[in-house]
């Protein structure tokens, strides 16, 4: 005596299986650019504005085929100066901007993601 039995919902879940990556990887880049944005604008702020320019060469970028963000300063002619603020000199005290910035949204990341990717998905936020 054979048996049969029929899985319900089996396609719709194939379907939801081929989608997985293509959400992840949309999420991820989501993810990376929301995570630079902020972190950008909170060195922004922090970052003293005595003339404005290491504040304006400030910039992220997100390379997406990688899955890599990174924001700083790419400017050739700020770019020893951010390093003395950031860190200071013998004879300027340190005024962190990036690394602040950085751990303050460290953790955001995985929450963004995690949200983006159930988005993706078609499970909400």
């Amino acid at each position: 005596m054979a048996r049969r039995s029929r899985l319900e919902g089996l396609g719709r879940a194939l379907r939801a299986v081929e989608r997985i990556p293509e959400a992840m990887n949309t999420a991820r880049t989501e993810a990376l650019h929301e995570w630079a944005e902020n972190v950008q604008t909170t060195a922004e702020d922090k970052v003293p504005r005595d003339e404005g320019d290491l504040w304006q060469s400030l910039d992220h970028r997100v390379t997406e085929q990688y899955g890599r963000a990174e924001v700083g300063v790419w400017d050739p002619g700020q770019l020893e100066y951010a390093l003395y603020v950031e860190k200071g000199t013998s004879s300027m005290a340190d005024q962190p901007y990036l690394v602040p910035a950085f751990n303050e949204h460290r953790r955001q990341v995985v929450r963004t993601y995690r949200a983006a990717f159930r988005r993706h998905m078609g499970g909400g936020e």
